[in-house]
């Protein structure tokens, strides 16, 4: 049983209102719905404050484990958390990569989200330096081939290299949330873990 649930269960045992429970524990009403809706997750000290003021122990709390299907579940959630948030990089540069990491950081302690999170990284790196040199080397390969910087009225050839360049972001980005949402965990697998 999750803490959530144990929480809720406990509680109404005990005929009290989340209202009531906020009110005698001094914690939050918007806290106490988040943890029995199973959206947060409280630090020990909430735990043990929740369990003094119900009554029992801490560990009739804390020792909630979820089952090996919402653990899988969990983990391609944040997975997927990690792999979407490159979207980031559409509207500031290197965010493709600044909140992927700050995300991975936040939830590598589980096996699976670390060694998955660090191909999506590892991609994300290798593409955005891949992306700074194909736009960096454009305009020379362009002018070496037609021996001019620009092609009539049409956009730069950097600018519209570029945009192809992040449709293809987002296609990998795409394809790796359809595979984590198989519960492939194996993504990537072209790519070296750089790190």
């Amino acid at each position: 049983m999750l803490l959530g649930e144990k929480l809720s269960r406990l509680r109404k045992s005990k005929g009290i209102s989340q209202e009531n429970l906020a009110e005698k524990s001094n914690i939050s009403l918007r806290t106490i719905q988040r943890i029995e809706n199973g959206t947060a997750t409280p630090r020990p000290y909430t735990i043990k404050t929740l369990a003094e003021t119900l009554g029992v122990l801490v560990e009739e709390l804390s020792t909630s484990q979820a089952s090996p299907i919402e653990q899988s579940q969990i983990t391609i959630a944040k997975l997927k958390l990690i792999n979407f948030s490159s979207f980031a990089g559409l509207a500031i540069p290197f965010c493709n990569l600044l909140l992927p990491l700050l995300l991975w950081r936040k939830n590598r302690e589980i096996a699976s989200v670390n060694e998955a999170g660090k191909k999506i990284i590892s991609f994300q790196i290798l593409w955005t330096l891949g992306t700074l040199l194909i736009v960096f080397l454009t305009p020379f390969i362009q002018y070496s081939i037609i021996q001019s910087r620009v092609i009539g009225r049409f956009p730069p050839t950097v600018f519209l290299v570029y945009i192809l360049l992040l449709v293809l972001n987002l296609v990998f980005t795409i394809r790796t949330a359809i595979e984590l949402q198989k519960g492939k965990f194996d993504i990537y697998s072209f790519i070296p873990a750089l790190f």
